[in-house]
């Protein structure tokens, strides 16, 4: 690459990231996006510009919405490195990455980080078993290969949820049942605020559609306390419990899980960031202003990365913190941050009822037998956790040296906050108290040959 520095770097390129490029290339700032998938649209409009040949409409409405997006995003010359990973910021807001086996780094005035958001781990007994993936596993097989399997059983609760067993409806696909883990607590919880979520009708109406179709096409069971999924070298199907204490037991080969999403913040806190402890949403996220601006005055963070707000929203958050340095870099449009801003709100406005609806009850964010793997990397299970906090661990990253939960290589994406709540539940502090594990680069895994490619000088 011909130019090592860019006034702007933006990492990821989903809705947020999208939008971003748009306004700061519309400025005339020098603008690259470096994203690690094949094509841009994030996990949202993943395979977009790819399906809307074919157009099959079982994807949905919300998903083609992304189209006149993508297509700009594609139009607005912006430098746009696909297939690229991003495994370290410096202090020096230098960026390292690596692009067909050869590291590299780059260097910005401004970053906009947007990186989007995980699934929220939900470890049941039997959830490392084949055939068990997550929802958006599923959902990424729909989009990108049209691929699905008939008479799985969809476990868990949140838009995703009902989204994707939808859209498995819509493809013909045979939807075993859909177990749905809402309580009644948390809707007691989220309707004081469905007020503010009536500003958002067409997202209430486009989610009563998904529940009705469901319900026509497949069983839903509701009022579950607890789930197990049986099998011993696959998956044979799933026992769920009633909270009239009544069993039901459902043959499946396929069974997907999901119980929400939350920031993606791996890059962010080892990046050395402030983040905070979101009580209501039960996650991490980034410390950042109403632009997006983070702890660093250089980097800003957009769309899901800095809190959930769903794909239009993202794309607002976007356009705001790229307006945000566009006035900073001496071209300021003070009505364009201002419509930003009031649009973002708006899109928000369903949060506070959602994040209240589909917040996992404890018993399902922590595993109830011995035998459930926590770590899926290093195999760590409940009892192994259990007995690491007896012998005395007493936090995320000293509990890494009891029993290695936390060091493999996913770097806690998919046990961090189990292990967190566990040891806050033996200590009897808080989750903000706790802590999480201390992340460092390389964010991603890289390999020894593509580290040593790296021409100097070295990331300090």
């Amino acid at each position: 690459m011909a130019n090592q520095h860019f006034q702007i770097v933006i990492i990821g390129a989903g809705p947020a990231g999208m939008a971003a490029a748009l306004t700061t290339t519309k400025a005339g700032l020098e603008t690259i996006v470096i994203d690690d998938q094949k094509d841009s649209g994030g996990q949202v409009y993943r395979n977009l510009q790819a399906n809307q040949e074919a157009s099959p409409s079982y994807l949905g409405q919300s998903y083609y919405g992304g189209a006149k997006l993508a297509q700009s995003f594609a139009d607005c010359g912006v430098i746009y490195r696909p297939d690229c990973t991003v495994w370290q910021i410096t202090d020096k807001h230098e960026i390292a990455l690596v692009s067909r086996g050869k590291a590299e780094l780059i260097t910005a005035d401004y970053i906009i980080i947007a990186t989007g958001a995980i699934e929220r781990p939900m470890p049941v007994k039997g959830w490392t078993l084949p055939g068990v993936m997550s929802v958006g596993g599923a959902q990424t097989l729909l989009k990108q290969a049209a691929l699905g399997a008939d008479d799985a059983v969809f476990v868990g609760s949140g838009p995703l949820l009902y989204l994707t067993a939808w859209q498995y409806i819509q493809a013909g696909l045979a939807v075993r049942a859909v177990i749905d883990i809402t309580g009644a607590k948390q809707w007691r919880s989220a309707i004081l605020f469905a007020p503010l979520a009536l500003l958002q009708p067409d997202m209430l109406a486009m989610g009563r559609k998904w529940l009705d179709d469901i319900r026509r096409n497949t069983e839903v069971i509701n009022n579950v306390s607890a789930v197990e999924i049986t099998g011993q070298s696959q998956a044979e199907g799933v026992s769920c419990t009633l909270s009239t204490g009544d069993k039901i037991d459902i043959d499946s080969n396929h069974i997907f899980l999901h119980q929400g999403v939350v920031p993606n913040v791996n890059l962010t806190m080892a990046t050395g960031l402030a983040h905070k402890w979101d009580h209501q949403a039960h996650c991490w996220r980034p410390v950042i202003d109403v632009t997006g601006r983070s702890s660093d005055e250089q980097i800003y963070i957009a769309g899901d990365g800095g809190g959930i707000g769903g794909a239009k929203a993202a794309a607002i958050a976007g356009r705001l913190a790229a307006s945000a340095i566009v006035a900073r870099c001496g071209k300021p449009h003070f009505l364009a941050k201002l419509y930003y801003k009031l649009r973002h709100l708006h899109y928000l406005s369903i949060r506070p009822f959602l994040d209240r609806l589909y917040l996992p009850p404890a018993h399902f964010r922590l595993a109830q037998t011995d035998e459930t793997i926590i770590c899926r990397c290093e195999a760590v299970s409940k009892a192994d956790v259990n007995a690491a906090l007896a012998c005395g661990a007493s936090g995320p990253n000293q509990l890494k040296a009891f029993c290695r939960a936390g060091m493999g290589r996913c770097q806690g994406r998919s046990c961090g906050l189990v292990v967190q709540e566990m040891i806050a539940s033996h200590t009897g502090q808080s989750m903000a108290e706790t802590g999480y594990y201390r992340l460092r680069p390389p964010v991603k895994p890289i390999t020894l040959a593509e580290l040593a490619s790296l021409e100097g000088p070295w990331p300090d």
